[in-house]
C-alpha cells in the first residue's frame, strides 16, 4: 500500500464533519466492526473506490483502485486495508474510553489474562478536549448550538442535569421507550436552541436591534423534551448520530474537568467511571453564593461551570491544607 498521510490519533482530534462521518459510519455498520474500521480509514483518507486492477504480484490478491482528494490515484488489497486501519485506529472501538482489562488468574494462581491499560480513545493527548466542534447543527429548520467552547459554556444547571442523565444511559434492564425519554432529556439539556433576543445600544438614543443568540435558559428541557423524542421516534440517522456526538463530547469534557480539578474528582481513572466527589447539593449552593457574592440560588445554576469549578477548587484545596497542617502537628 502507498505511503499515507498521517491519520486523527483519537476521538478528540476530530473535526465536527470528521465526527459527523465517522459516527454515521459506526452506527451503519455496528455489526460489523473489522467493516466499519476499513470504512472510515478510507473516508479519513480521502479515498474512494473507482473500481478493481489487478492481482497483486506478490500476494495474488486483487487490488483495488482509488483516488484521492487531490484525484491521485491510489491502489491496495482489502489485507492491507485491513490492516493498517487495525493498526491506525484503534481509538475508532472505543468512543467512549477503553475500561482495559484486570489481571486474572485461575485457580492454581497462573495469569490467563494480563493486566492491559486503557487505551487512550476519546481523549487522546487532551489537545482538542477543550476546542470541541463549535459550528451549529440544523435538525429541520431549527439551528442549535453545542455549549462551547469545549462545554465552558455549560451552566451549573447544565451540568447538574447533565450529570443525573448521563449514568441511566446505558444501563441495562430499561425499556426502549425509558431509553428514547432519557435521550431526550439529554439532548434538550446539552444543545441549546437559537432564540432571538434585543441587543441594548447605549448612546443619546436607545435602539433595540433583534439578533440572533445561543444562551441555555432554565426552562429549556421542559420546552425540548417533546421536540427531541418526536424526532428520535422517527428513527433519523442523523438525530442518532447527533445523540452520540453530543454524549461524546459530554464525556470527553468531564475527563478534562477531573484532571483539571482532581480534588473534586474521585476515582475517574480507576474504573472508566466520573463519580462526582461533590456531595450535598444546598450546601454547595450555599457555599458557592457566599463567596461569588450572590442573592439569588438561580445565579448559581446560570454560572459558568469552570467558575464554580474554580470556586470549589479552592475550597477544597484550602480545606485539605488545613487537614494535612492538623496531621503534621498531631
Amino acid at each position: 500500500m502507498q505511503h499515507l498521510p498521517s491519520i486523527p490519533r483519537s476521538w478528540s482530534s476530530l473535526t465536527w464533519q470528521q465526527l459527523c462521518r465517522m459516527w454515521a459510519v459506526k452506527l451503519g455498520y455496528g455489526g460489523e466492526p473489522d467493516v466499519a474500521r476499513c470504512k472510515a480509514l478510507l473516508s479519513l483518507l480521502g479515498l474512494t473506490a473507482t473500481g478493481r486492477g489487478e492481482e497483486d504480484a506478490h500476494s495474488g490478491e486483487t487490488l483495488y483502485l482509488f483516488r484521492d482528494r487531490k484525484g491521485q490515484p491510489w491502489s491496495a488489497t482489502p489485507r492491507e486495508i485491513a490492516y493498517y486501519a487495525k493498526e491506525t485506529l484503534k481509538w475508532f472501538d472505543y468512543p467512549y474510553g477503553d475500561p482495559g482489562e484486570e489481571e486474572k488468574k485461575d485457580k492454581d494462581g497462573k495469569i490467563i489474562r494480563e493486566h492491559r491499560d486503557p487505551h487512550i480513545g476519546y481523549v487522546g493527548n487532551l489537545r482538542d478536549a477543550l476546542m470541541l466542534p463549535v459550528e451549529t447543527v440544523t435538525v429541520k429548520g431549527r439551528v442549535f448550538a453545542l455549549p462551547q467552547t469545549a462545554c465552558n459554556n455549560l451552566t451549573w444547571q447544565q451540568y447538574r442535569a447533565l450529570q443525573a442523565i448521563t449514568p441511566q444511559l446505558w444501563q441495562n434492564g430499561i425499556s426502549d421507550d425509558e431509553i428514547v425519554n432519557l435521550q431526550a432529556q439529554f439532548m434538550a439539556n446539552i444543545l441549546v436552541p437559537r432564540s432571538i433576543a434585543l441587543l441594548d445600544q447605549s448612546g443619546d438614543t436607545i435602539r433595540l436591534h433583534p439578533h440572533f443568540t445561543f444562551k441555555y435558559n432554565v426552562d429549556q428541557a421542559d420546552r425540548m423534551v417533546g421536540y427531541w423524542r418526536k424526532k428520535l421516534l422517527r428513527g433519523s440517522m442523523k438525530i442518532i448520530t447527533l445523540f452520540h456526538i453530543c454524549h461524546q463530547v459530554w464525556q470527553t469534557a468531564l475527563l478534562y474537568y477531573s484532571r483539571a480539578y482532581p480534588l473534586l474528582f474521585a476515582d475517574s481513572e480507576k474504573d472508566g467511571a466520573m463519580k462526582d466527589a461533590l456531595q450535598g447539593e444546598v450546601g454547595t449552593i450555599n457555599t458557592i453564593m457566599k463567596y461569588a457574592g450572590y442573592a439569588e440560588q438561580q445565579q448559581v445554576y446560570d454560572s459558568n461551570l469552570p467558575f464554580v469549578f474554580d470556586i470549589l477548587n479552592t475550597m477544597t484545596k484550602e480545606a485539605k491544607d488545613i487537614e494535612d497542617m492538623n496531621a503534621k502537628y498531631k
